[in-house]
């Protein structure tokens, strides 16, 4: 018994020894040969504990900073900064943000954030423009030459919309990419139409504006919009003092790009043809810093399909029995009657802010405005 214990304790297992001298060299193979050397050896125990000391204090300053950092009061500023820069006024808006907490160490997440606006008629409520969720992040590096980048996210209207915002000295950039929208989800559109809308939304905004100025912004615009359909057989308007209940008309597929220089949009394309209606339009918008207070000067037309027209009695007492150029009920208002065209068109000027347009007839007999863009006064129809 005791020679076995002798030479167990005073001799290594030769398997044992080259199990240890194999994983030796595994470890070895992942190490440059130059580090194995005793003079690197020296300046690695030299410099780690400058250099990684000072950079985990830093770290767990940026941590504990956006940690403790007081998000309340920073919503609390935010939220009365926009509130205080509105001008009283139809596109007057107001921002309320439910909270506001750290995303990571450079960025905030804002939860329940709601923009307000004046109805466009009174005693009704505010609309409400509402986004679920909202992501903000500040890029350090550019930092450091003065430069702000600035990427964002937002969950909204059921879908997602991505962008960044760069300032570099007094220019400024803005790219946006919507995806998947829904724009029975977005409030205001249907305030400004006075119906639901139903459809998907997608498409780019690529704008640069020099010295932070919209005036004086260059770049596109390129959206489109799957399945569009107006109305929903249940809200109720206006024809005259009547109100009606339209049904669903199916507007398909929807497209919309413009090109924007030296502070001017010009819509290059606004066309849909779906089986219910047939709808274009053309023009320009005259930008501004807040996209509301943005200047319109668009023609728009439509024109209800006969197939639609004949679809059942409230299609034929709404908009005329097919082939007829009369007997429609929404004529009954004045402003839709005199939009009415000699080749079953309506036709509208829309003028105005953005925010709360105003749609004047262009019908007056004569056929519909062709396509060609608005005129620069907005007073005299379409010129080439």
């Amino acid at each position: 018994m005791s020679a076995f214990n002798s030479g167990t304790s005073g001799e290594t297992s030769p398997t044992k020894s080259a199990g240890k001298a194999t994983f030796r060299q595994r470890i070895s193979t992942f190490i440059p040969p130059a580090l194995l050397k005793d003079e690197w050896k020296e300046r690695f125990q030299k410099w780690t504990p400058r250099i990684g000391i000072p950079l985990f204090y830093l770290t767990c300053l940026l941590v504990f900073a956006s940690v403790t950092f007081p998000y309340d009061k920073l919503k609390d500023k935010l939220v009365a900064s926009f509130n205080a820069s509105q001008k009283p006024g139809a596109g007057q808006q107001e921002l309320h943000i439910d909270e506001m907490t750290s995303s990571f160490v450079t960025g905030v997440k804002m939860k329940g954030v709601r923009l307000l606006s004046l109805a466009s008629e009174p005693g009704k409520p505010p609309v409400e423009l509402k986004i679920d969720e909202a992501k903000a992040r500040i890029s350090v590096l550019p930092l450091i030459i003065g430069h702000r980048n600035v990427s964002f996210h937002l969950d909204a209207f059921s879908g997602e919309v991505d962008g960044v915002f760069e300032e570099a000295g007094k220019d400024r950039h803005v790219n946006v990419e919507i995806s998947s929208v829904d724009l029975k989800a977005i409030e205001p559109l249907a305030a400004a139409l006075g119906l639901p809308v139903e459809g998907k939304l997608t498409g780019k905004v690529d704008l640069f504006m020099p010295e932070g100025k919209a005036a004086k912004g260059s770049g596109s615009v390129n959206l489109s919009a799957t399945d569009v359909s107006v109305a929903d057989g249940v809200a109720k308007i206006k024809a005259g003092m009547l109100p009606i209940t339209p049904p669903k008309v199916a507007v398909g597929d929807l497209s919309f790009v413009a090109e924007a220089k030296e502070g001017i949009l010009r819509v290059t394309k606004f066309v849909a043809s779906g089986k219910d209606v047939d709808l274009s339009g053309d023009g320009r918008v005259q930008m501004r810093e807040m996209a509301t207070e943005s200047i319109c000067d668009l023609n728009v037309k439509f024109k209800i399909s006969d197939g639609f027209r004949g679809k059942n009695d409230m299609a034929k007492s709404l908009f005329g029995p097919p082939g007829s150029s009369s007997g429609a009920l929404i004529e009954m208002d004045p402003k839709v009657k005199q939009a009415k065209t000699s080749d079953g068109f309506y036709a509208f000027h829309v003028r105005g802010q953005l925010g709360r347009p105003d749609f004047e007839p262009r019908g007056g007999g004569g056929s519909a405005p062709s396509s060609g863009g608005a005129s620069g006064s907005g007073s005299k129809g379409v010129v080439p």
